[in-house]
Protein backbone atom coordinates (compact mmCIF):
# COMPACT_ATOMS: atom_id res chain seq x y z
CA UNK A 1 0.00 0.00 0.00
CA UNK A 2 3.24 2.24 0.61
CA UNK A 3 4.34 2.08 -2.89
CA UNK A 4 0.86 3.26 -3.82
CA UNK A 5 0.25 6.08 -1.92
CA UNK A 6 2.35 8.41 -3.81
CA UNK A 7 0.30 8.09 -7.49
CA UNK A 8 -2.94 7.70 -5.17
CA UNK A 9 -1.96 11.16 -3.91
CA UNK A 10 -0.73 12.62 -7.40
CA UNK A 11 -4.10 11.62 -8.91
CA UNK A 12 -6.25 13.40 -6.28
CA UNK A 13 -4.36 16.42 -6.72
CA UNK A 14 -4.43 16.46 -10.39
CA UNK A 15 -8.19 15.63 -10.47
CA UNK A 16 -8.46 18.59 -8.41
CA UNK A 17 -6.76 21.13 -10.80
CA UNK A 18 -9.00 19.94 -13.72
CA UNK A 19 -12.26 21.77 -11.59
CA UNK A 20 -13.30 24.97 -12.79
CA UNK A 21 -14.31 27.61 -10.70
CA UNK A 22 -17.94 29.10 -10.84
CA UNK A 23 -18.18 32.51 -11.65
CA UNK A 24 -20.98 34.31 -9.68
CA UNK A 25 -24.13 34.74 -11.55
CA UNK A 26 -25.35 38.00 -12.58
CA UNK A 27 -28.48 39.09 -11.10
CA UNK A 28 -31.29 38.21 -13.51
CA UNK A 29 -32.94 41.55 -13.27
CA UNK A 30 -29.63 43.07 -14.43
CA UNK A 31 -29.38 41.48 -17.28
CA UNK A 32 -32.84 41.39 -18.61
CA UNK A 33 -33.35 45.40 -17.70
CA UNK A 34 -34.29 48.02 -20.21
CA UNK A 35 -33.97 51.11 -19.03
CA UNK A 36 -31.57 52.97 -16.31
CA UNK A 37 -31.53 50.71 -13.33
CA UNK A 38 -29.33 50.24 -9.99
CA UNK A 39 -29.75 47.25 -7.33
CA UNK A 40 -27.35 47.49 -4.78
CA UNK A 41 -26.76 44.68 -2.23
CA UNK A 42 -29.59 42.79 -3.37
CA UNK A 43 -31.82 45.94 -2.82
CA UNK A 44 -33.57 48.00 -5.74
CA UNK A 45 -32.56 51.56 -5.14
CA UNK A 46 -33.64 53.06 -8.15
CA UNK A 47 -35.83 52.51 -11.09
CA UNK A 48 -36.18 54.62 -14.33
CA UNK A 49 -39.45 55.95 -15.21
CA UNK A 50 -40.56 57.99 -18.35
CA UNK A 51 -41.93 61.67 -17.20
CA UNK A 52 -40.28 61.82 -13.73
CA UNK A 53 -36.28 60.73 -14.45
CA UNK A 54 -33.54 62.14 -15.66
CA UNK A 55 -29.88 61.30 -17.07
CA UNK A 56 -27.25 62.60 -17.44
CA UNK A 57 -24.07 61.33 -19.28
CA UNK A 58 -20.16 63.19 -19.03
CA UNK A 59 -17.59 61.43 -21.61
CA UNK A 60 -14.61 63.11 -20.19
CA UNK A 61 -15.71 62.34 -16.90
CA UNK A 62 -16.61 58.69 -17.41
CA UNK A 63 -19.87 59.59 -15.34
CA UNK A 64 -23.70 58.15 -15.80
CA UNK A 65 -25.98 60.00 -13.65
CA UNK A 66 -29.72 59.43 -13.04
CA UNK A 67 -32.39 61.03 -10.45
CA UNK A 68 -35.71 61.84 -10.45
CA UNK A 69 -37.53 65.04 -11.08
CA UNK A 70 -37.56 66.16 -6.62
CA UNK A 71 -33.73 64.09 -6.27
CA UNK A 72 -35.12 62.22 -3.25
CA UNK A 73 -33.85 59.65 -5.59
CA UNK A 74 -30.35 59.61 -8.00
CA UNK A 75 -27.57 57.72 -8.47
CA UNK A 76 -24.47 58.54 -10.02
CA UNK A 77 -21.49 56.03 -11.40
CA UNK A 78 -18.39 57.74 -12.47
CA UNK A 79 -16.06 54.93 -14.14
CA UNK A 80 -11.99 54.77 -13.83
CA UNK A 81 -12.64 53.97 -17.76
CA UNK A 82 -15.40 54.21 -20.51
CA UNK A 83 -16.80 50.71 -20.64
CA UNK A 84 -16.76 50.06 -24.57
CA UNK A 85 -17.60 45.95 -24.71
CA UNK A 86 -19.38 43.14 -22.76
CA UNK A 87 -16.56 41.07 -20.83
CA UNK A 88 -14.81 44.62 -20.03
CA UNK A 89 -13.92 44.76 -16.26
CA UNK A 90 -13.70 48.76 -14.57
CA UNK A 91 -13.23 50.51 -11.72
CA UNK A 92 -15.93 52.65 -10.38
CA UNK A 93 -17.46 54.78 -7.59
CA UNK A 94 -21.05 54.51 -6.71
CA UNK A 95 -22.85 57.43 -5.01
CA UNK A 96 -26.56 57.09 -4.30
CA UNK A 97 -29.79 58.36 -2.46
CA UNK A 98 -32.80 56.62 -1.18
CA UNK A 99 -35.28 58.71 0.91
CA UNK A 100 -32.83 61.01 3.26
CA UNK A 101 -29.76 58.90 3.02
CA UNK A 102 -26.93 59.19 0.75
CA UNK A 103 -24.38 56.42 0.08
CA UNK A 104 -21.17 55.90 -1.57
CA UNK A 105 -19.37 52.91 -2.52
CA UNK A 106 -16.21 53.37 -3.72
CA UNK A 107 -13.48 50.78 -6.12
CA UNK A 108 -16.21 48.55 -7.20
CA UNK A 109 -15.06 46.71 -9.51
CA UNK A 110 -17.64 46.17 -12.40
CA UNK A 111 -18.10 43.73 -15.45
CA UNK A 112 -19.61 45.08 -18.06
CA UNK A 113 -22.19 41.95 -18.91
CA UNK A 114 -23.84 43.77 -21.69
CA UNK A 115 -23.80 46.44 -24.15
CA UNK A 116 -26.25 47.42 -27.09
CA UNK A 117 -25.95 49.61 -29.79
CA UNK A 118 -28.81 52.09 -28.50
CA UNK A 119 -25.94 52.73 -25.76
CA UNK A 120 -27.32 50.96 -22.57
CA UNK A 121 -24.86 49.16 -20.78
CA UNK A 122 -25.36 46.58 -18.20
CA UNK A 123 -22.47 46.24 -15.09
CA UNK A 124 -22.30 44.05 -12.41
CA UNK A 125 -20.24 43.72 -9.06
CA UNK A 126 -20.66 40.50 -8.23
CA UNK A 127 -18.50 40.97 -4.93
CA UNK A 128 -21.13 43.63 -3.64
CA UNK A 129 -23.43 41.98 -5.34
CA UNK A 130 -24.73 45.69 -7.61
CA UNK A 131 -26.02 46.27 -10.75
CA UNK A 132 -25.98 49.14 -13.12
CA UNK A 133 -27.52 49.69 -16.03
CA UNK A 134 -26.94 53.17 -17.10
CA UNK A 135 -26.78 54.90 -20.92
CA UNK A 136 -24.63 56.67 -22.82
CA UNK A 137 -26.31 59.56 -24.01
CA UNK A 138 -25.68 61.37 -27.51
Amino acid sequence: MKKYLPILLAIFVLAGCDRKTKEPETDPEITAATQVFLKVKGNTVFRYADGTTQLGYNDKRREFRAGNDDMSSYFILTCSELPVREGQEIRADLRWRSGSTVKTSNGLIFKVVGYESTGLIRLWCASDKTGAVVRILN
